[in-house]
């Protein structure tokens, strides 16, 4: 769909060009104006793509308008419109930029032919191969970026289907195989030298990676991602050499978290030694699914907060903690702050999936006010409260939703009784946001229909009707078909129609001034817009009226 502007200070020729065009098998979306500061202020507003304008205006002729418009669009495709075969006024706009000049004699096929001469310079210009070539450029550019985005997500505990997945790390050139387990190693810097300032730690941290790889990236492909915390996570799969048997299904490990103790102590020395800073690492005792990894990051990452964890330059795999069910239910905790996400994108399949999920893991807890269930509580009050204060729907749950139990655990008898209750407020939030939308759609219709009817003779373009009601044009045309299943033209159209039926039959109005109460100053115009939609004339419908 292309933008189409229509300039003249002629309302007759704007209607009339309007017209002929309309009546064409491009796919426009037509404006109006009716001097060249009108057009303007329409251009500040809406994208345009093509502009038909009369070169000769008062206070802003065609030549300075185009100047106007390009600066705003540079892409925009000007096509000159004059009474007058004034070689300086063709050198002047063809200067400019302008794709055609028509004479207002030579008829409508000369116009018709500027159009598509128009449309087709901007499919030229936009050409899916040449956006995809500039997209992947542009993307080349920001592939470091998008990598880490895209790996932090997995970490983060929402992974893909395996063809997701898979095609995923070929788009974005990550050197893992999506069916293969992963094994994920996390360093943590224990303390800064004093002469290192803050903008110099990301030079630092560069210089472990390095070092690290220097370690395993013979046996290894790996990538390196920012963690919690400041930390640094490493995820590998192995090459075809002496360890890919140990990430096959089934594998003991075959030496695998020797190894990887061993070559960690040396990363941790050589960082000592060369760069002066104290390490700490955990690492997997295997390799995991793509889908366990959330939760073999969180036991990881749980490792450097309590025990042998909190010294420095310590060394532990997870072999020596079980991963019993209190582990699992930790990680599955830990996925809390997913729910947050999925309320703000009003995906409620996803969120009752994960809600239920957290929910059962923390179902066995011994006691509502210790451990797990005191987080997981004031976990989803802190995710709640804000998207209940962004509805505003603390009234409205206030009512019958108790909301003191949103806050004040000792209100409820067991963690049943609390997940029930977040359960029932989370359903009772995703039906305040569908009502909201749904009551807002209805609200803008509504006002359109109202503003169409009280101002039948006035201007109801698409640019006043979207300042009525504060959206933008674009937006509204879409809403307004997706609700009512017609576009905002063709309601005007039947409205207008509808009432000069009435007019017709049921006053002495002549023809002239049926047409200008709804709308068309000019009375040709009138006749053939009432003809498009009734096949007959103005006078002939009256006429046959009278023979009833």
């Amino acid at each position: 769909m292309y933008r189409m502007l229509i300039v003249d200070d002629e309302a007759i020729i704007v209607e009339g060009l309007t017209e002929t065009i309309a009546q064409s098998d491009y796919p426009l979306e037509l404006h109006q104006a009716y001097d060249g500061e009108e057009a303007l202020d329409i251009a500040r507003k809406l994208r345009i793509d093509i502009v038909l304008t009369d070169i000769q205006m008062p206070e802003m002729d065609g030549t300075r308008l185009q100047r106007e418009i390009v600066r705003l669009w540079p892409r925009c495709k000007v096509i000159f419109l004059t009474g007058y075969n004034d070689f300086s006024y063709i050198q002047s706009s063809i200067r400019g930029g302008a794709v055609d000049y028509v004479l207002k004699t030579e008829g409508d096929e000369p116009i018709l032919a500027a159009l598509a001469k128009s449309i087709a310079l901007i499919d030229e210009e936009m050409t899916y191969d040449r956006l995809i070539v500039g997209a992947r450029e542009q993307m080349k550019a920001a592939l470091p970026v998008l990598r880490k985005e895209y790996m932090s997500s997995l970490l983060a505990g929402d992974p893909p289907s395996a063809g997701s997945r898979r095609a995923q790390f070929a788009e974005l050139g990550l050197p893992f195989e999506a069916d293969r387990p992963v094994l994920a190693a996390i360093g943590r810097i224990d303390k800064w030298r004093d002469d290192i300032a803050g903008g110099d730690k990301a030079l630092f941290r560069y210089s472990v990676d390095n070092i690290f790889r220097e370690f395993f990236s013979r046996d290894f492909v790996l990538f390196q991602l920012p963690g919690e915390h400041e930390r640094l996570v490493w995820l590998m799969q192995p090459g075809d050499g002496k360890f890919a048997a140990a990430f096959a299904p089934g594998a003991e490990g075959d030496g695998l978290q020797a190894y990887m103790l061993g070559m960690l102590e040396s990363v941790q020395s050589a960082c000592s030694q060369y760069l002066q800073l104290a390490l700490s690492f955990v690492v997997a005792s295997g390799p995991c699914s793509w889908e366990a990894l959330p939760a073999k990051y969180d036991s990881l990452s749980a490792l450097f907060e309590r025990g042998l964890g909190l010294g420095s330059e310590m060394l532990l795999s997870d072999e020596r903690f079980a991963e019993g069910s209190d582990r699992q239910a930790r990680a599955k905790v830990k996925r809390i702050r997913l729910l947050d996400q999925y309320l703000a994108q009003k995906d409620r399949e996803k969120f009752f999936r994960l809600f239920d999920d957290i929910a059962a893991s923390v179902e066995g807890a011994p006691s509502l006010h210790s451990g797990l269930p005191l987080e997981a509580f004031f976990e989803l009050t802190a995710i709640f409260v804000s998207h209940m204060n962004r509805l505003d729907a603390f009234a409205a749950l206030g009512a019958g939703g108790q909301p003191s139990k949103l806050y004040a655990i000792h209100e409820h008898a067991s963690w049943a009784e609390a997940a029930a209750y977040f359960r029932q407020t989370a359903e009772r939030l995703f039906e305040r946001m569908s009502d909201e939308s749904e009551t807002e759609t209805n609200e803008v219709v509504d006002r359109v229909y109202q503003y169409v009817q009280d101002n039948i003779a006035g201007d109801l373009s698409l640019n006043r009707l979207s300042d009525h009601v504060y959206l933008t044009p674009f937006y509204l045309s879409r809403l307004f078909k997706a609700k009512s299943g017609q576009s905002i033209s063709d309601y005007i159209t039947s409205e207008r129609v509808e009432l000069a039926k009435r007019l017709l039959a049921e006053s002495h109005l002549k023809i002239h001034e049926v047409g200008m109460s709804v709308g068309y100053d000019s009375a040709p115009y009138f006749t053939r817009f009432f003809k498009k939609a009734t096949k007959l004339t103005p006078q002939e419908y009256r006429d046959s009226l009278k023979k009833i």
